[in-house]
């Protein structure tokens, strides 16, 4: 057991500086060196010289460290497997808004996880042709450009038309982007309905001058101009992030309603419904990538943010 360590050990290491020439731009890094030097703590445990052994207090620490590894070890398989298969919502209705959620560039252009999210976008744009892209993420760590910047053209690229795109360029995390992007979709709808609002006042200004200057059909001519008011609709939002990240994402955008039907920007009554569509990841970085979201996940459950 102790050489299986020995090999993790070595195989985080290598890990490491894999993931540090060709993927620099992912956060957490320093995970894999953290996770090397544990197995190496674990294998001077399991196979520590017999003086150590037959202390009382050094068996007590390593029944502790192999349960505990065994423990955690089972609670990261669980939560890994979990998010490669998580699914959230389901696709009824056409989509009213398409919330694309943006990541870390590399050299001021996207890597090949974001233009995966942009391509699952594109393609969920194409099916829903009156759905308005909302293309969230600011400026990173690594880059002189918002995140939304670079989508936005990226887009273009794929025949997106401009104005079925809207931007929001001040978010710093995920969090945020899911935030800001959700407010971003709210606010549209208000300006919609206050344009709505006026048009309607347009239509009656109109129909009111048309009764005063004829005397005939004037009740025909108003009843043509003066619509019912139609119910509010729903609103249908999908939600593109890649597939590790998709459960993060969707309970945010819960968070984020709920809040805001609790300070009143979004009726209570108001039905509206959220739906992630998952993009894939680059196969080699997905050990980093599932690992450190089941650890980020961990630390929020614990904290009780999600």
């Amino acid at each position: 057991m102790g050489i299986v360590f020995i090999v993790l050990a070595i195989a985080s290491f290598l890990y490491f500086g894999f993931l540090w020439t060709t993927a620099s731009y992912l956060s957490f890094l320093w995970i894999w060196l953290v996770l090397g030097l544990l197995h190496l703590l674990m294998a001077f445990v399991y196979k520590a010289p017999e003086r150590f052994r037959k202390k009382p207090l050094f068996f007590r620490l390593r029944l502790f460290a192999l349960s505990s590894y065994t423990l955690f070890f089972l609670l990261f398989s669980y939560l890994i497997g979990y998010l490669s298969q998580y699914r959230y919502g389901q696709w009824k209705d056409s989509l009213s808004y398409i919330l694309v959620v943006g990541s870390e560039l590399e050299n001021n252009k996207t890597t090949a996880l974001l233009r995966n999210r942009l391509e699952r976008a594109a393609l969920c744009y194409k099916e829903n042709p009156e759905a308005t892209l909302i293309l969230s993420g600011g400026r990173g760590r690594h880059s002189a450009s918002a995140e939304a910047s670079v989508m936005y053209h990226s887009m273009l690229k794929m025949d997106i038309p401009a104005e079925a795109m809207l931007m929001e360029f001040y978010s710093k995390n995920t969090e945020e982007k899911i935030s800001y992007g959700m407010e971003s979709i709210f606010q549209e709808e208000q300006d919609r309905a206050v344009s709505a609002k006026h048009e309607k006042l347009r239509k009656a200004g109109k129909a009111l001058k048309q009764r005063l200057a004829a005397n005939q059909n004037q009740m025909i001519e108003y009843a043509e101009e003066a619509e019912e008011p139609k119910d509010e609709q729903g609103i249908s939002i999908g939600i593109v992030s890649s597939q590790y990240h998709i459960l993060r994402t969707c309970k945010y955008a819960e968070q984020t309603l709920k809040k805001q039907r609790e300070e009143g920007k979004v009726e209570a009554s108001r039905k509206v419904s959220i739906v992630g569509f998952p993009s894939p990841e680059e196969p080699l970085l997905r050990p980093h990538l599932y690992f450190r979201e089941a650890l980020i996940l961990l630390g929020e459950r614990l904290c009780h943010k999600l």
